[in-house]
């Protein structure tokens, strides 16, 4: 009998793989969204917890410590936006950049987090129905923060291949959004 190797297969992330591989399943979601409206929820998850991880990445800087608390979990997502729109806390790098979200940013922020990802993480029974005419323009939104955080702060360390991934993504997500329908 033929004895076979068998060679260890690792699933690898880090913070910032992990939020790039967010940001890549919103693409892939958005372009199933004509076959499905199902979709769209897959869509916001995925689209929040690419704003989670590069919120966490941009207020975290070198110091992956700072964002978390003393029970060692990490900090929520408007703690960590807070601290990205803080300029003493971005400035802990000199050539940091603070976020500085537009009202319309904020409102799509708690639309895509509050009101749509924690009721479709913590579904209640229910029926529910959501008219997605404008949801692009809140994706957007989001994306353009997405986008700030991970390239502009100064503080998420990305390899230039990387960030060219990053830019791509969001790109093709907007130029996909932008010729929907429900744009």
């Amino acid at each position: 009998m033929k004895k076979y190797r068998i060679y260890p297969i690792y699933l690898r992330l880090n913070e910032r793989t992990n939020a790039i591989d967010n940001l890549e399943q919103v693409y892939n979601f958005l372009l199933q969204t004509n076959n499905s409206s199902t979709i769209w929820k897959w869509v916001i998850i995925t689209l929040d917890a690419a704003l989670y991880g590069f919120s966490i990445c941009a207020c975290a800087g070198t110091n992956l410590g700072t964002v978390t608390i003393k029970d060692g979990s990490l900090i929520g997502l408007n703690e960590a936006l807070k601290r990205c729109q803080d300029n003493r806390w971005m400035k802990r790098l000199s050539f940091g950049k603070h976020l500085v979200l537009s009202p319309s940013q904020k409102e799509s922020i708690r639309w895509v987090h509050k009101e749509f990802r924690n009721k479709f993480i913590h579904y209640k029974p229910r029926a529910w129905s959501i008219e997605l005419h404008g949801i692009a323009k809140i994706v957007i939104d989001v994306l353009d923060v997405i986008r700030f955080l991970a390239i502009n702060t100064g503080h998420v360390r990305l390899k230039t291949n990387q960030k060219r991934k990053v830019k791509s993504l969001i790109f093709q997500c907007k130029k996909f959004l932008k010729k929907s329908p429900l744009y």
